[in-house]
């Protein structure tokens, strides 16, 4: 595939202000999504906004704020692949950004599209999916060494994806940048102490119904927890894929009548207000928005060893993040905190105060403000 050098940049000289395409395999709700819509809302009008979700999945456009100037790109022109480079190419030459930002895998071809232009570019990876849980593989590590070896810079998440950049050479140490996420602590806040809720428990995960976030083995944990405690509930907030066979699953169980399907909830606060713990069972994650929302409000938290998790949590709270493997120590956990109250009242606070440190919303958003101002004034 032969491409021509890159084009002449033309800075922006309209008087509006700086215009970023934001490139989304998919922009349903999700964390990277909402934490974008989030960043559009805090940094007003120093910024508009297009939007290009490549499967035409705009639904997390409820997420955001009227005081954001932002619009969608019609999906036809969404081409993908190697061969459409060139198109690719072309049709971000028409569109004329002053910013190209790309977000993980599925936005790989127009960030190698973006290499042969001279827009500013930034490439967000947050995260895998099930295809590279246990590793990145080969072939897409050499595509992201490609796509992305102009890139002004490579953000990640988590220290694990940071150190994982540096191992598999995706772009040179100069051009990696770690920014943790952040939520808005406040928001979260819960308005009156945790209850001691005597005649039941309410065990909460905040998750799209993905295979890698492994409810399954959550629904198995809870069957087994809940002749113990029979007024118990695990609620599960998300839509996906998976729903009908964990809807399946639960009622091979026996369980269906305290599993609670709540699909996708646009305030997710009323219930992790009323939850007794939250639950992450995923078998790949970052540093996940949904457990930094659950810190926030307080809850204490029980969940499998994957990305940053055992690092976010307080020190107190990692004996109950338990290794990929050790599905007898998770359904422990559970059986423990079900009967401790005091250790999840205390677990709950030092949680929300972990959040509040160091992954309240102002330090992400200064950060992403400092970097789009950084990559247009190169």
């Amino acid at each position: 595939m032969a491409v021509s050098g890159r084009d002449k940049r033309v800075k922006n000289t309209s008087g509006l202000a700086p215009l970023v395409l934001h490139v989304f395999p998919t922009f349903a709700p999700g964390g990277v999504q909402l934490r974008i819509a989030k960043i559009m809302e805090q940094l007003g009008g120093a910024y508009r906004h297009q939007i290009l979700a490549l499967d035409g999945n705009q639904s997390a456009s409820l997420h955001l704020s009227d005081m954001v100037e932002a619009g969608f790109v019609d999906p036809e022109f969404a081409q993908s692949g190697l061969g459409s480079v060139l198109a690719l190419r072309r049709f971000l030459r028409r569109l004329a950004p002053d910013l190209l930002c790309t977000y993980n895998w599925g936005a790989m071809d127009w960030a190698l599209a973006g290499r042969f232009t001279a827009l500013p570019h930034l490439h967000f990876e947050s995260g895998f999916g099930p295809e590279e849980a246990e590793k990145p593989l080969r072939r897409r590590s050499l595509m992201r060494r490609l796509a992305l070896s102009k890139v002004h810079k490579l953000v990640v998440p988590s220290h694990s994806l940071y150190r994982l950049a540096l191992f598999e050479k995706w772009v040179l140490p100069k051009r990696l940048m770690l920014i943790p996420n952040g939520v808005d602590t406040a928001w979260f806040r819960r308005p009156g102490k945790q209850a001691d809720h005597i005649n039941r428990f309410n065990v909460v995960s905040v998750a799209p119904l993905r295979p890698e976030k492994r409810l399954d083995r959550l629904l198995t944990a809870f069957a087994q927890f809940l002749p113990t405690n029979p007024e118990a509930q695990l609620i599960l907030l998300g839509e996906g894929q998976c729903r009908p066979a964990l809807e399946d699953q639960a009622k091979a169980l026996g369980i269906a009548g305290h599993v609670q399907f709540k699909g996708h909830v646009a305030d997710i606060r009323p219930m992790l207000f009323e939850a007794d713990l939250f639950a992450m069972t995923s078998q790949t994650e970052q540093m996940p928005n949904a457990l930094l929302q659950a810190m926030a409000a307080g809850l204490p938290v029980l969940a499998y060893d994957a990305g940053d998790i055992a690092r976010i949590v307080p020190i107190k709270a990692r004996s109950f993040v338990y290794p990929q493997e050790d599905a007898s120590g998770f359904r422990q956990g559970l059986m423990h905190l079900a009967r401790d109250w005091p250790l999840r009242q205390k677990l709950g606070e030092l949680c929300r105060q972990q959040a509040v440190t160091h992954y309240d919303l102002p330090q992400m958003v200064a950060a992403y403000g400092a970097l789009y101002q950084d990559a247009l004034d190169r």
